[in-house]
């Protein structure tokens, strides 16, 4: 093998590590009680390999997907769905011993317990729906 070969090769292998993961734009609509769920933070925290995706709703409910820059999607795979609410960082939470206020049940803030889960297909349509009750 020749060394201008080997060198290629190495530097080829180094860069594959350093690429950006395709990304897949992801939206969606989030009803809590038959109402458009605004303010909420949506999580799509990867089942395996991947990074967390999150959106923030709108007063309709709706959210758009960013995992390292906005709106650019989620990387295709498997998640589970987590729903919080949307602290501004200029408003951030008070501290509690307990969990923080929240108007989705419990189940939903974790994703060991959260029923949510969806697959982002690369060049599928990628919208969600989700519905939860209070």
């Amino acid at each position: 093998m020749s060394r201008k070969f080997f060198l290629a090769a190495l530097l080829a292998v180094s860069f594959a590590g350093c690429t950006k993961p395709d990304m897949t734009p992801v939206t969606g609509v989030l009803m809590l009680n038959g109402q458009p769920a605004a303010e909420a933070e949506v999580m799509f925290n990867p089942k395996t390999t991947g990074r967390l995706a999150v959106g923030k709703t709108d007063a309709t409910g709706r959210f758009k997907l960013s995992t390292g820059a906005p709106d650019d999607g989620a990387v295709p795979g498997e998640y589970v769905v987590t729903l919080c609410e949307y602290y501004p960082p200029d408003k951030p939470p008070k501290m509690t011993s307990g969990p923080l206020p929240s108007r989705f049940p419990q189940k939903y803030g974790n994703p060991s317990t959260s029923p949510l889960t969806v697959t982002v297909e690369r060049g599928g349509k990628n919208e969600f729906s989700f519905e939860v009750a209070k």
